[in-house]
């Protein structure tokens, strides 16, 4: 069997994401390693028999010599262990380890999770971003993208040749883990998930909270994610402070287990400017909880609007204040329904089988 490695900018992420993949892999004889900053307990690695080698990476850092250093790190785990392929995930693994696959002559598929902070300001480190991915991706066996949209930017902007590039419609979501639970108790509850971020909408959702409040003062609008992330977006605890004491929001802190989260609320809400393909929406659709997003790539592709939820206008807190309004409008009955389409939705198109096959049918072809 083979040696495949899969690098990323975070072991938490590889662990919350991709274990399915590592897994199945690893059970069918291959020897799988995962490379990535250390930033949770390897145990469950070690458990489904997977290798880690922990290596440091500054994701939000911009100096051009760490960046360098960073290559040669990579090149040298590259040449030390001579995988058969190699699979790079987030911006600076797959252009610095790209690079570093190229010098050692490993076959490589980078996967764009999303375009993320770069790309969605425009400026010099958009215009480098662009660069540094084209001098990459050019090196890449295939190029994956999670939805149709990402995918078309890269074509049309000529940074990646359209025959190289595939989509896989995300990572997937284990539909036997993720299920319906028991009915959410009152009062009704607005659940924002994932890292807090501006870029994912949590101004334009403590904004529309604050007006909903007024008119439905026992609904509650609830935070879980991460603060202080390491990306430039990243909001601190002294803003979540000053949110909390205006007695609209309440903070649940972060977790490494969404599920009891999703249960106890009655929508799940992510106003994103732009996702790859949003995983909080595919566990929370597979748990049949309705949900409002933006109308952007990554979110539009798992909300039907008007049959599992309702999309809102980007950056757009009127637009998100209607639809919040209009799930509180909906009898309970309705928006059951709008769950239970969620996850057969999930179940057609996203659960983490088809993205498992997708995995061993891209093995066969080019080991």
């Amino acid at each position: 069997m083979s040696k495949i490695a899969f690098i990323g900018n975070s072991l938490q992420t590889m662990c919350n994401f991709r274990l399915g993949v590592l897994s199945t892999l690893a059970q069918m004889g291959h020897e799988v390693v995962v490379v990535a900053p250390q930033d949770c307990d390897r145990t469950v690695l070690q458990d489904a028999n997977i290798r880690f080698i922990p290596i440091e990476i500054d994701c939000k850092g911009m100096n051009p010599l760490v960046d360098i250093a960073l290559v040669q790190k990579f090149k040298k785990i590259y040449q030390t262990e001579q995988f058969d392929l190699i699979f790079h995930y987030t911006i600076k693994p797959v252009i610095y380890g790209g690079w570093a696959a190229a010098r050692t002559h490993i076959p490589q598929i980078a996967v764009i999770t999303g375009l993320g902070y770069t790309f969605l300001r425009k400026g010099w480190i958009n215009r480098c971003a662009k660069w540094l991915y084209r001098s990459s991706l050019r090196y890449a066996k295939e190029v994956w993208f999670l939805n149709q949209d990402d995918k078309i930017l890269f074509v049309e902007q000529n940074i990646v040749a359209s025959f190289k590039t595939r989509v896989i419609h995300g990572e997937g979501v284990n539909t036997s883990i993720y299920q319906a639970g028991k009915t959410p108790e009152a009062p009704f509850t607005f659940l924002f998930v994932g890292r807090v971020l501006w870029d994912k909408g949590i101004g334009e959702f403590v904004r529309a909270a604050q007006v909903v409040k007024k008119q439905h003062p026992n609904v509650q609008f609830h935070i879980l994610g991460q603060l202080g992330a390491n990306n430039p977006a990243c909001i601190g605890m002294e803003q979540m402070d000053e949110w909390e004491k205006g007695g609209v929001i309440k903070y649940l802190g972060e977790t490494d287990n969404v599920i009891p989260f999703i249960e106890n609320a009655h929508c799940i809400v992510l106003p994103s400017y732009r996702e790859g393909l949003s995983r909080v929406l595919l566990e929370a659709a597979s748990m049949k909880r309705p949900i409002i997003a933006s109308n952007v790539p990554g979110c539009k592709e798992i909300v039907v609007d008007g049959e599992n939820g309702f999309l809102c206008t980007a950056q757009d807190v009127s637009s998100l204040i209607a639809c919040m309004m209009h799930m509180l409008s909906l009898k309970e009955n309705e928006r059951h329904l709008f769950g239970e389409r969620g996850r057969e939705r999930v179940l057609q198109l996203y659960d983490e089988q088809i993205v498992i096959q997708r995995y061993k049918e891209k093995l066969q072809e080019l080991l």
